[in-house]
């Protein structure tokens, strides 16, 4: 079983958004157990600085992208998916660590989840 007292205290930093989908303890364990790439260590995250969170399909089904800053001042991006089964079924999850802000938007985030971030590359048009 997994300790979820790290996972507490991040779903403690996403708590505040107003997405479709709460990222609980369980989502935020699913990030880094299903992670197809190195994601950061969940004490390094000091602050959620973007999040999107849906359920597309309904059930378990999740699509999520966050802009993270870690204590060391580089930032993280997260894009991840499940379908309705939920995460342990058929999932993606990428995460992507950067030295900036800027380059955490440009190389760790897709253009759609730029746009569902209300973020955007210079000749990219913002969805906010």
């Amino acid at each position: 079983m997994t300790d979820m007292q790290p996972y507490e205290r991040l779903a403690t930093l996403t708590a505040s958004f107003g997405t479709e989908v709460s990222l609980d303890e369980w989502t935020w364990s699913s990030l880094y157990e299903y992670a197809d790439s190195t994601a950061p260590e969940p004490d390094q995250i000091v602050e959620v600085a973007h999040l999107w969170a849906v359920s597309p399909e309904g059930g378990g089904s999740t699509d999520i992208a966050l802009l993270a800053r870690l204590a060391d001042g580089r930032w993280a991006s997260c894009v991840a998916w499940s379908d309705y089964t939920g995460f342990g079924c058929q999932q993606g999850v990428d995460w992507r660590v950067n030295d900036t802000r800027e380059l955490a938007i440009s190389q760790g985030l897709d253009k759609e989840s730029r746009t569902h971030l209300g973020l955007s590359l210079p000749g990219e048009e913002s969805a906010r």
